[in-house]
């Protein structure tokens, strides 16, 4: 996948790791778009699933696009299936999507 597909369209796939295989051969500043990518195109599709349409943009705080625990749960899901590993629920914690996406990445492709 590149860095401007569907991410959200791994929700209805039963495979498992396909966000860690697009990672894996990429530069760190790559890695981190696409994964900020991801990360903005599940929050924005959790969102429209309880009815709600907002703005994502990865700088703006969770808290500000409405996100609750409930639609934490299921982004961390979604990350430690498409990651094909368990991630620390405290990395739900963060404040922006920069903020997780940069976490996770040094948690997965930590040397």
């Amino acid at each position: 996948m590149t860095l401007t597909e569907d991410w959200t369209a791994l929700n209805h796939s039963k495979d498992r790791g396909q966000l860690l295989a697009a990672l894996t051969p990429l530069s760190h500043s790559e890695r981190l778009r696409m994964l900020t990518r991801y990360i903005e195109q599940q929050v924005t599709w959790i969102r429209q699933q309880g009815g709600a349409d907002t703005d994502t943009t990865a700088n703006r705080s969770f808290l500000a696009i409405g996100f609750d625990s409930l639609m934490s749960v299921e982004l961390l899901y979604s990350l430690q299936r498409d990651l094909s590993r368990d991630l620390d629920p405290v990395a739900l914690e963060q404040d922006t999507i920069d903020d997780l996406a940069q976490l996770i990445l040094a948690e997965v492709f930590a040397t």
